[in-house]
């Protein structure tokens, strides 16, 4: 079995030394996707406006939902360049300045036009088609005439042929909590279950600026609110809310895309009041219905969203946008106006959409990285701002070798990985802590500034230390693989040792260390704050991709190495049988050790024994626990053994 791993392994192994595979980790560029700086190469996932285009009115079979846009719903070519893209740049993703491509960006010529596929209408399930009618009935069982209306990502994706479960119905002339009351009168009329609707109160301070009520009707949840206008008083940020039209609504929004109406009073008229969300959708490009700048300071969280919906469906941002969003007023703003639980939720979205470093480099090029990703003092003024360009390198390459690798992982796996992968830089990092102690930095970061979970911190701090260690493992088994015939049975049995004890910490996410570990060899990973670190834009450009020929090159080949490094780890824990170690059971248990080595009572080292033992189980599997008894007793049998 062990010639058959030597076997597997060998070929790789004797083309290249260690130090010249660790060189080429190090040295060579990384090719990711969206590097360095916003560019008008297009990406064919990309999408560009095309020529004017009218809505015309379409009816469907049985419910009319015909399309509505207003008199200005013409919307004009703009000329505006995608921020992601699929190819090398000709600029590095500088540390010292990650928002100075931001005007060339919106001044760059557009790369060639195509449209968004967008329905001419709205096709109903059984159940909405039921939820509807009952609100319908609601009203005129109550003899009201409040006009109903589907707003924002419901009418948008089901436009787009999505599936959507985030019903918001806006209401035009009473509170939600009112229309909740009203439906549940209806219910209770008819026999049906009637259940309490939930308020959630506005909250000015945190730009929540809608008191909301949830309720479920049937199977299905739904949120009422009304439209809004909003008024400024000269010396208060605060707005005055008070009932609007669905016009002032619509411009209140935070996206046009986002604004469009779908009246369920009217039959299903889909009504485009910016005059420009329709277009936009086509055109698949994220603009504000006003000003951005007056938008994000509403409310900061909408340039967290603009990103979040820009990756999610691979549409552009406006230049007006990038320009509002890289604004010190923005980010001032977006750091005391929003709680971290709000921005921890954006975030987990882009975590959990379809390109995640994307997302996280663009937060980096608008100059929002330490405000999402804050460290705690005295560290974010000793790391600076621009911490993030090594941070977006090393979970770019971990997302990229986690698709070379054909990972399947789930939502929760993904995270761990990509979080891992983003603070591998700033994991050697301590902050202060309570009564004088201090903490790893990025589990302050995680906790303080993110609000995410407990697991998550546990899951970046065992990730971590096990990519190291698998790293080791892997130099040691090319070591032993490389040597002279007759002297890699030790070597391998060290091996299994290394990997088994990385796969144990792991469990059944052991595969994550597997992708993280050649990543932890980047110099983009070395920890920052030593003198190794990559604290200059020189490391965050090689790793980026350049612009030369031979930068791209060397990219090519360092992903290429990194994926033969986890292939290699993959291929060793398969033909060591360690796939499952994670689950193996000790061959003999705390109350054998302490009877054999005639201990009246546990201690710490128990502890030390019990972890050798399944060592031992580790480097000899086919052993048994008579022989894994000698090995106890000689070991630790003596005086020296309670030492």
């Amino acid at each position: 079995m062990l010639a058959g791993v030597a076997s597997v392994l060998r070929g790789a192994f004797l083309r290249r030394g260690y130090m010249a595979l660790l060189t080429t980790f190090q040295d060579a560029q990384v090719t990711l996707r969206g590097p360095g700086s916003f560019s008008a190469t297009p990406n064919r996932r990309l999408l560009t406006p095309t020529s004017s285009a009218r809505f015309s009115t379409t009816t469907a079979p049985n419910f009319p939902r015909p399309l509505a846009s207003s008199p200005s719903g013409v919307f004009p070519p703009s000329r505006y360049t995608p921020f992601l893209l699929a190819s090398t740049t000709t600029k590095s993703a500088s540390m010292s300045s990650p928002v100075n491509d931001i005007s060339s960006a919106a001044a760059a010529t557009p790369p060639p036009a195509s449209t968004v596929e967008v329905r001419d209408t709205v096709a109903l399930t059984p159940q909405e088609q039921e939820l509807f009618d009952t609100l319908l009935a609601a009203t005129r069982h109550a003899g009201v005439a409040t006009v109903l209306r589907c707003a924002g990502g419901w009418v948008r994706d089901k436009l787009l042929g999505r599936d959507s479960h985030d019903i918001d119905i806006a209401l035009d002339d009473r509170l939600g909590k009112d229309f909740a009351e009203l439906v549940n009168d209806f219910l209770k009329a008819q026999g049906r279950e009637a259940r309490h609707a939930a308020v959630i109160q506005s909250n000015p301070d945190q730009s929540k600026h809608l008191e909301t009520a949830r309720m479920k009707i049937g199977e299905v949840w739904i949120d009422l609110v009304n439209l809004r206008s909003e008024t400024y008083a000269a010396d208060s940020r605060i707005p005055t809310m008070t009932f609007g039209t669905p016009e002032q609504d619509a411009l209140r929004r935070d996206f046009t895309i986002n604004a469009l109406f779908y009246n369920i009073t009217a039959g299903g008229v889909v009504e485009d009041l910016t005059g420009k969300g329709l277009q936009d959708l086509r055109d698949g490009l994220i603009r504000t219905p006003l000003p951005p700048l007056e938008t994000f300071l509403d409310d900061p969280l909408r340039v967290l969203r603009a990103v979040r919906f820009g990756t999610r469906f691979g549409f552009r941002l406006h230049p007006d946008i990038l320009e509002a969003a890289a604004s010190e007023q923005v980010r001032v703003a977006l750091a005391t106006k929003i709680s971290k639980e709000r921005v921890g939720t954006e975030l987990e979205g882009m975590f959990n959409g379809p390109a995640p470093t994307e997302a996280v480099r663009l937060l980096h090029r608008l100059g929002l990285f330490p405000t999402v990703f804050a460290l705690p003092p005295p560290l974010d003024g000793r790391l600076g701002p621009s911490y993030g360009g090594p941070c977006c390198v090393s979970m770019g390459a971990a997302e990229q070798l986690q698709r070379d690798l054909g990972l399947e992982l789930d939502k929760d796996e993904r995270r761990f990985l990509l979080l891992a992968a983003l603070l591998l830089p700033l994991r050697g990092l301590q902050a202060p802590a309570a009564k004088g102690k201090s903490q790893p930095a990025t589990a302050a970061l995680i906790r303080d500034s993110l609000k995410w979970r407990v697991k998550d911190i546990e899951m970046t701090a065992v990730l971590h230390d096990t990519a190291a260690e698998l790293a080791a493992a892997h130099a040691v088994l090319k070591e032993g693989s490389g040597g002279a015939e007759g002297s890699g049975g030790g070597v391998q049995q060290d091996v299994r040792v290394m990997l088994g004890q990385a796969i144990r910490k792991l469990k059944q996410h052991w595969k994550l260390g597997i992708a993280l570990a050649p990543v932890i060899l980047m110099r983009a990973a070395t920890p920052l704050g030593t003198d190794g670190g990559a604290a200059s834009s020189d490391s965050d450009a090689s790793e980026c991709g350049g612009g030369a020929d031979s930068d791209a090159e060397a990219a090519v080949a360092a992903a290429s190495a990194r994926v033969e490094m986890a292939r290699e780890l993959l291929a060793a824990v398969e033909a060591f049988g360690l796939s499952e170690c994670w689950s193996w059971r000790p061959l003999m248990d705390g109350k054998k050790v302490m009877g054999l080595l005639g201990w009246s009572k546990p201690g710490p080292e128990l502890g030390r024994v019990m972890a050798a033992v399944m060592d031992w189980q580790l480097g000899n599997p086919g052993g048994s626990a008579q022989q894994a008894e000698e090995m106890v007793k000689q070991r630790f049998g003596g005086p020296a053994g309670r030492t």
